[in-house]
């Protein structure tokens, strides 16, 4: 069962100013406009995850996420929208300010545990503690992992494939880019675009300290899992490139090129990256791609993490 959340189809635009300027071709597919506040590339994902919640007679929402997460915010919104309760399990450190997605899962009512590294490292021992609790006061709970990155979760980008095909010709796109954190949104792109026929490379900006070989299983993992759901694609391990030299200090901490590329774009060309996702992937798509290529980077959206770290921005 699919829920139509989304405000589709998100435009696919041409950067004119940065193409001239970087000799590259550059399109942007405008995922940071699917909705307002669960904007971005997570209410994709949603749409199967909270219909199959729904479809379960579930009451409660399960997620988790970094203190700033994207994907809880979006799941917090979607949840309340639908009379589902969201819980969500936020990982201490980092930008721990009450301000950005922090304050509006507050603003929403979500509960909000926090754990620490370790615990985080055993997430879904938790979740079963947890859940044992709600379910002991005659809850019926629903878990979603990290960034909605399910086999269910990635059908939402084999979506967003077909919805491209009526924006552009594949066939003239030498490369497709996007962030990669869990790997939901790479998996379904690339098996979306060979389910359908297409050959076009994708190139996954690793935001994350996690190693190449972990997000290749993952996204082998989830491609595999497409199979009950109906789409049965081959997919190699050598097609699966992962960029892993973008992804600055740490998880969710931009580096000074990164803050330089947010500004650079939002002045150039009026878009708004984010400082954990998308500012790392656009600068990793400038610093590959090849003058003269055609090349189409995925907005995955994430600006509210923008204002938590509204001081790296001063002066």
């Amino acid at each position: 069962m699919k829920l139509n959340l989304s405000r589709l189809p998100t435009p696919l635009e041409k950067l004119y100013k940065c193409s001239e300027e970087h000799g590259i071709e550059i399109l942007i597919k405008r995922d940071d406009m699917t909705e307002l506040v669960s904007s971005g590339n997570k209410i994709r994902k949603l749409e199967y995850l909270l219909g199959e919640a729904l479809h379960n007679h579930c009451d409660v929402v399960f997620t988790c996420g970094g203190i700033q997460s994207n994907h809880a915010r979006a799941t917090t919104h979607l949840a309340v929208k639908l009379g589902m309760k969201p819980v969500l399990f936020l990982r201490e450190g980092g930008t721990d300010i009450f301000n950005g997605n922090l304050f509006l899962n507050s603003l929403l009512g979500a509960d909000i545990i926090r754990v620490s590294e370790k615990e985080y490292s055993e997430i879904d021992k938790i979740f079963e503690e947890y859940k044992d609790l709600y379910e002991k006061k005659h809850h019926k709970v629903y878990v979603i992992p990290e960034g909605g990155s399910t086999s269910l979760g990635a059908m939402g980008y084999l979506d967003a494939v077909s919805e491209m095909l009526l924006q552009v010709d594949f066939n003239t796109i030498d490369g497709v880019y996007c962030a990669v954190g869990s790997g939901g949104t790479y998996a379904g792109l690339i098996a979306g675009l060979r389910y359908l026929g297409y050959r076009t490379p994708v190139f996954g900006i690793n935001v994350t300290k996690r190693d190449t070989t972990f997000f290749v299983e993952k996204i082998l993992s989830l491609i595999r899992g497409l199979v009950p759901y109906g789409i049965d694609v081959a997919v190699n391990k050598e097609e699966i490139t992962i960029l892993n030299d973008f992804s600055g200090p740490a998880y969710a901490v931009p580096s000074s090129e990164d803050i330089e590329m947010i500004r650079y774009l939002a002045s150039t060309e009026g878009i708004i990256l984010d400082p954990v996702y998308t500012a790392k992937a656009f600068r990793g798509m400038l610093s590959v791609a090849i003058k003269g290529q055609r090349v189409l980077f995925i907005h995955s959206g994430g600006m509210f993490g923008l204002f938590a770290q509204s001081d790296l921005f001063r002066g």
